[in-house]
């Protein structure tokens, strides 16, 4: 590992999704958006829903989570998420399915807990979407 990077390690329940060095990773925690480098202070978050992105060799690697833990500690970061996917995997015809699943669900009447899981599946659903957009703008403008 060179001076100017670190250990990034990011697993959620369908496992480890982006596991290698990296230049700086830029993380969605509950107090905004933060931007951790090499030899960072060491820290211990809860994580809101959002896009890591992560620069290794000057390129960047967008990964979509629903919450989560950081820990940064002693030259590596760990990033523990209830949901991970890397952008380019993100199939558009599935999120669309899954949100309009979603929009139908939260039309019935519900129990506040099915209603909090159709509400979480939505606003997944939406943030997925944004970020498959953006990757294929990215994408036809290189």
């Amino acid at each position: 590992m060179r001076d100017n990077e670190f250990f990034l390690e990011i697993v959620s329940p369908q496992g480890i999704i982006f596991q290698g060095e990296a230049e700086k990773v830029s993380i969605p925690t509950f107090s905004g958006i933060i931007t951790v480098l090499p030899h960072h202070s060491p820290i211990f978050t809860k994580l809101d829903e959002g896009e890591v992105d992560i620069v290794m060799q000057g390129k960047t690697t967008t990964i979509v989570i629903a919450g989560g833990f950081l820990e940064v500690k002693g030259g590596s970061v760990h990033i523990l998420s209830d949901y991970a996917i890397r952008a380019e995997s993100i199939e558009l015809a599935k999120v669309e399915e899954k949100k309009r699943q979603a929009e139908e669900k939260l039309k019935e009447k519900l129990s506040n807990e099915d209603f909090t899981m159709a509400d979480k599946d939505l606003k997944l659903s939406i943030l997925e979407l944004k970020v498959a957009q953006k990757m294929r703008r990215r994408q036809r403008t290189s």
